[in-house]
């Protein structure tokens, strides 16, 4: 049997660029490697250090009894799809169950969404205030989740940044989708307060970042005296992924604050509305409440990164149970993530790039009322497409 060669994006260019990009190339082997056996040599004091300061644990020291929590993952996406007539876009939100406990009836027998497309102006804020949009969906599924851990991807500093953003331009934003939003803004910031403190008993909100460049944990560990080229030039989930050991556990600690604090920017024409200048100010003082912690769950995952409110930081029953559910939701290798989190972001992904196949659909329907012409395919074409999976 024939077998056919898969083509490589190397076969489409010139010979002379490929040897050039494989020469430069070597530069980032060598520097992976230089940085490998820096941190090799720093494992054991990285560990030391952080025993002294009292932050490495194992979970064996924490879990007690097993609970068996249930859990599930939100996550988001949107994409713009530019054309020569109207912008395309779509924005959603998903929320998957993660893997059932023993005996565990499912709570959500099928994944949970929110998705919405709208034929939308040209504007320069679009962007903006699509990843604002997308937040608020995210953020309505994990406050309707009825688990007992909810996983959010992403930093929740990051909901801060987008959501401001997107109320700050809000007014000016094209006409569909400060429709979408201005509705959802109260209920948005009563969900962002919620995921924040995680107010019931029986329901936590945390944040799992795939990427950070935040350095909690290297700063006590400099604070404390130690001193590396490794330490300079790494962030702590990727310092933390080599140097810890399958179980570890690091935390909680306060998450870092931005030299000019927290901040959130209502827009003008919000900025005097009582219910949500009081939610504003509750948000900051959350935010500022906010820890980290890691987890590493096994040899071959990395660091999580996992982002908390104070109550939960401070209760050691909360963190066993979210330990447990971590433990349970990130056994299988290759994901490098909780699996609820994972398929979320499978589904996710799949609902942006599914947005240009169904505009191909739609033209069909355009020929049918407009009929057949260059016209259509002309108003349609779309020039760019951009998007976000934050």
């Amino acid at each position: 049997m024939k077998v056919e060669k898969q083509e490589s994006p190397l076969d489409y260019l010139p010979e002379a660029m490929v040897e050039e990009m494989l020469s430069k190339h070597g530069d980032v082997v060598k520097g992976v490697s230089t940085r490998l056996l820096e941190i090799e040599k720093m494992k054991e004091p990285i560990r030391e250090g952080l025993s002294k300061s009292g932050l490495l644990k194992n979970i064996n020291d924490i879990l007690r009894q097993k609970s068996y929590p249930t859990t599930v993952g939100v996550d988001g996406t949107y994409a713009v799809i530019r054309q020569l007539s109207l912008d395309t876009v779509g924005i959603s939100g998903v929320a998957v169950e993660g893997l059932i406990p023993p005996k565990e009836t499912r709570r959500w027998e099928k994944p949970q969404h929110i998705i919405n497309i709208f034929p939308v102006e040209h504007s320069p804020l679009t962007l903006r205030i699509c990843s604002a949009i997308m937040f608020s969906y995210e953020l309505d599924l994990a406050a309707r989740a009825p688990h007992r851990v909810v996983f959010l991807d992403g930093s929740l500093t990051t909901q801060l940044i987008k959501i401001g953003q997107g109320l700050e331009v809000l007014d000016d934003a094209p006409a569909k989708l400060k429709e979408e939003f201005a509705p959802r803004i109260l209920s948005t910031l009563q969900n962002y307060l919620k995921v924040l403190t995680s107010p019931r008993v029986d329901i936590m909100y945390v944040g799992i970042p795939k990427y950070t460049t935040r350095n909690e944990v290297l700063k006590i560990l400099k604070d404390g005296g130690m001193s590396s080229p490794a330490l300079e030039t790494s962030d702590d989930k990727g310092l933390l992924s080599l140097a810890l050991k399958p179980g570890d556990v690091v935390g909680p600690v306060r998450l870092s604050r931005p030299e000019d604090s927290w901040h959130l920017t209502l827009g003008e024409s919000r900025k005097d509305q009582p219910a949500l200048v009081e939610l504003k100010e509750k948000i900051i003082d959350a935010l500022r409440k906010l820890h980290v912690l890691y987890f590493k769950p096994s040899s071959s995952h990395p660091a999580l990164r996992v982002e908390i409110g104070e109550n939960i930081a401070l209760n050691d029953h909360w963190i066993a149970t979210l330990l447990e559910a971590l433990t349970d939701q990130s056994g299988i290798p290759g994901v490098l993530e909780p699996y609820p989190l994972y398929i979320a972001d499978l589904f996710a992904k799949h609902a942006y790039l599914a947005l240009s196949e169904l505009r191909e659909a739609a033209l069909n329907d355009v020929d049918r009322i407009v009929g057949a012409s260059s016209d259509v395919y002309l108003a349609s074409h779309d020039y760019r497409t951009e998007g976000g999976f934050e």
